[in-house]
């Protein structure tokens, strides 16, 4: 097939700056623990807002075990942000452990 006027076509030379990116924000959490009365409890929320151009996030990571040999971790990735604060408290004993994570990003 031959097409004899291409007149209609843009020109695609010219160079542009696009602009853009991709935050992303992720939490896990992992709880085990053994015996008979043990108990495990995972949480995770991230909310990612765009605002005038720029995103924000906001996420909470929880882990609760009970019972023996208890664990109970969070984990957070984050990319594509300038600022990020996360805070973390976490305590275990002989028969708990929990930990919780809050994280803001821009």
């Amino acid at each position: 097939m031959l097409i004899a006027d291409l007149s209609y076509l843009e020109q695609i030379t010219d160079k542009k700056t696009i602009l853009g990116g991709n935050s992303v924000l992720d939490i896990t959490a992992n709880a085990s623990a053994t015996g008979d009365n043990s108990y495990t409890l995972t949480e995770t929320d991230v909310i990612l807002k765009n605002k005038s151009k720029k995103t924000m996030a906001k996420g909470k990571g929880t882990a609760l075990a009970i019972g023996e040999d208890p664990y109970a971790s969070v984990g957070v990735y984050y990319a594509g942000f300038d600022r990020v604060k996360v805070k973390t408290k976490s305590k275990e004993k002989d028969n708990y452990a929990f930990t919780v994570v809050k994280a803001k990003a821009k």
